[in-house]
Protein backbone atom coordinates (compact mmCIF):
# COMPACT_ATOMS: atom_id res chain seq x y z
CA UNK A 1 0.00 0.00 0.00
CA UNK A 2 2.77 2.46 0.88
CA UNK A 3 4.50 1.79 -2.46
CA UNK A 4 1.28 2.64 -4.28
CA UNK A 5 0.92 5.85 -2.25
CA UNK A 6 4.54 6.89 -3.00
CA UNK A 7 3.96 6.12 -6.69
CA UNK A 8 0.82 8.32 -6.72
CA UNK A 9 2.62 11.15 -4.95
CA UNK A 10 5.57 11.13 -7.35
CA UNK A 11 3.43 10.74 -10.48
CA UNK A 12 1.02 13.58 -9.79
CA UNK A 13 3.35 16.09 -8.17
CA UNK A 14 2.02 15.97 -4.63
CA UNK A 15 3.86 17.09 -1.55
CA UNK A 16 7.15 15.26 -0.97
CA UNK A 17 7.98 13.24 2.09
CA UNK A 18 8.70 15.30 5.17
CA UNK A 19 7.05 18.45 3.83
CA UNK A 20 3.61 19.34 5.05
CA UNK A 21 1.51 21.69 2.96
CA UNK A 22 0.89 23.75 6.07
CA UNK A 23 4.61 24.31 6.61
CA UNK A 24 5.41 24.72 2.93
CA UNK A 25 2.67 27.19 2.15
CA UNK A 26 2.05 28.91 5.48
CA UNK A 27 -1.56 27.69 5.46
CA UNK A 28 -3.84 27.21 8.44
CA UNK A 29 -5.80 24.13 9.51
CA UNK A 30 -8.60 24.89 7.11
CA UNK A 31 -10.20 22.81 4.35
CA UNK A 32 -12.74 22.99 1.56
CA UNK A 33 -15.08 20.12 0.81
CA UNK A 34 -16.51 20.34 -2.71
CA UNK A 35 -19.22 17.78 -3.39
CA UNK A 36 -22.76 18.06 -4.73
CA UNK A 37 -24.02 15.58 -2.13
CA UNK A 38 -24.89 17.36 1.13
CA UNK A 39 -24.53 14.16 3.18
CA UNK A 40 -20.94 13.67 2.02
CA UNK A 41 -20.09 17.32 2.71
CA UNK A 42 -21.54 16.99 6.20
CA UNK A 43 -19.73 13.69 6.92
CA UNK A 44 -16.35 14.96 5.73
CA UNK A 45 -16.75 18.32 7.52
CA UNK A 46 -17.73 16.55 10.75
CA UNK A 47 -14.64 14.32 10.49
CA UNK A 48 -12.41 17.33 9.86
CA UNK A 49 -13.89 19.19 12.83
CA UNK A 50 -13.08 16.21 15.03
CA UNK A 51 -9.45 16.57 13.92
CA UNK A 52 -9.36 20.28 14.73
CA UNK A 53 -9.60 21.34 11.08
CA UNK A 54 -12.13 24.02 10.18
CA UNK A 55 -13.89 23.60 6.85
CA UNK A 56 -16.32 25.11 4.41
CA UNK A 57 -18.47 23.01 2.09
CA UNK A 58 -19.55 23.84 -1.44
CA UNK A 59 -21.86 22.09 -3.89
CA UNK A 60 -20.69 23.75 -7.12
CA UNK A 61 -17.44 24.83 -8.74
CA UNK A 62 -18.70 28.41 -8.95
CA UNK A 63 -19.29 28.67 -5.18
CA UNK A 64 -15.93 27.13 -4.30
CA UNK A 65 -13.93 29.25 -6.73
CA UNK A 66 -15.63 32.45 -5.55
CA UNK A 67 -14.66 31.56 -1.96
CA UNK A 68 -11.05 30.98 -3.04
CA UNK A 69 -10.82 34.66 -3.85
CA UNK A 70 -10.95 35.32 -0.09
CA UNK A 71 -9.62 32.10 1.54
CA UNK A 72 -6.63 29.80 1.14
CA UNK A 73 -7.46 26.40 2.64
CA UNK A 74 -4.59 24.00 3.28
CA UNK A 75 -6.49 21.16 1.64
CA UNK A 76 -9.38 20.71 -0.77
CA UNK A 77 -11.37 17.47 -0.98
CA UNK A 78 -12.95 17.53 -4.43
CA UNK A 79 -15.58 15.23 -5.91
CA UNK A 80 -14.77 14.50 -9.56
CA UNK A 81 -18.45 14.27 -10.57
CA UNK A 82 -20.23 17.46 -9.59
CA UNK A 83 -23.74 17.83 -11.03
CA UNK A 84 -23.81 21.48 -12.10
CA UNK A 85 -20.17 21.57 -13.14
CA UNK A 86 -17.23 19.24 -12.92
CA UNK A 87 -13.92 18.85 -11.19
CA UNK A 88 -12.10 20.02 -14.30
CA UNK A 89 -13.71 23.46 -13.87
CA UNK A 90 -12.46 23.53 -10.28
CA UNK A 91 -8.99 22.28 -11.24
CA UNK A 92 -8.61 24.96 -13.92
CA UNK A 93 -9.87 27.62 -11.50
CA UNK A 94 -7.43 26.49 -8.82
CA UNK A 95 -4.57 26.69 -11.31
CA UNK A 96 -5.61 30.17 -12.42
CA UNK A 97 -5.69 31.29 -8.78
CA UNK A 98 -2.28 29.67 -8.13
CA UNK A 99 -3.69 27.58 -5.31
CA UNK A 100 -0.78 26.12 -3.35
CA UNK A 101 -2.52 23.74 -0.94
CA UNK A 102 -3.16 20.07 -1.63
CA UNK A 103 -6.11 18.69 -3.59
CA UNK A 104 -7.50 15.22 -2.87
CA UNK A 105 -9.92 13.97 -5.50
CA UNK A 106 -12.90 11.90 -4.36
CA UNK A 107 -14.75 9.45 -6.57
CA UNK A 108 -16.90 6.38 -6.42
CA UNK A 109 -16.72 5.89 -10.14
CA UNK A 110 -14.28 5.11 -12.89
CA UNK A 111 -10.61 5.19 -11.76
CA UNK A 112 -9.55 6.34 -15.22
CA UNK A 113 -11.62 9.51 -14.73
CA UNK A 114 -9.78 10.22 -11.48
CA UNK A 115 -6.43 9.72 -13.24
CA UNK A 116 -7.48 12.01 -16.09
CA UNK A 117 -8.53 14.80 -13.69
CA UNK A 118 -5.27 14.28 -11.76
CA UNK A 119 -3.24 14.70 -14.95
CA UNK A 120 -5.09 17.93 -15.75
CA UNK A 121 -4.48 19.13 -12.19
CA UNK A 122 -0.76 18.35 -12.42
CA UNK A 123 -0.54 20.30 -15.70
CA UNK A 124 -2.29 23.21 -13.97
CA UNK A 125 0.47 23.20 -11.34
CA UNK A 126 -1.61 21.75 -8.51
CA UNK A 127 -0.26 19.58 -5.73
CA UNK A 128 -2.36 16.43 -5.67
CA UNK A 129 -2.60 13.99 -2.84
CA UNK A 130 -3.86 10.44 -3.12
CA UNK A 131 -7.54 10.19 -4.06
CA UNK A 132 -10.31 9.07 -1.73
CA UNK A 133 -12.68 6.33 -2.84
CA UNK A 134 -16.39 6.79 -2.25
CA UNK A 135 -18.06 5.91 -0.08
CA UNK A 136 -15.48 7.87 1.89
CA UNK A 137 -14.28 6.20 5.07
CA UNK A 138 -13.62 8.28 8.18
CA UNK A 139 -10.32 6.43 8.69
CA UNK A 140 -9.12 7.45 5.22
CA UNK A 141 -9.77 11.13 5.95
CA UNK A 142 -8.05 10.88 9.32
CA UNK A 143 -5.01 9.25 7.71
CA UNK A 144 -4.74 11.96 5.05
CA UNK A 145 -5.11 14.86 7.45
CA UNK A 146 -2.71 13.42 10.00
CA UNK A 147 -0.22 12.70 7.23
CA UNK A 148 -0.38 16.35 6.21
CA UNK A 149 0.33 17.52 9.75
CA UNK A 150 -2.91 19.47 10.00
CA UNK A 151 -4.35 17.96 13.17
CA UNK A 152 -4.15 19.83 16.43
CA UNK A 153 -1.30 18.64 18.57
CA UNK A 154 -2.08 17.93 22.20
CA UNK A 155 -0.79 20.54 24.64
Amino acid sequence: MFAALRNWLSRYGAVGAGTTPQAAAGLERFAYVIDDEADICHFVAETLTGLGVKSDSFHTAKEALAALDRDRPAVILLDVALLQSDAIDVVHGLGEREYNGVVHLMSGGNPSLVKAVARIGARAGLRLGPPLSKPVRREAIVELIKGMGLTKTPK
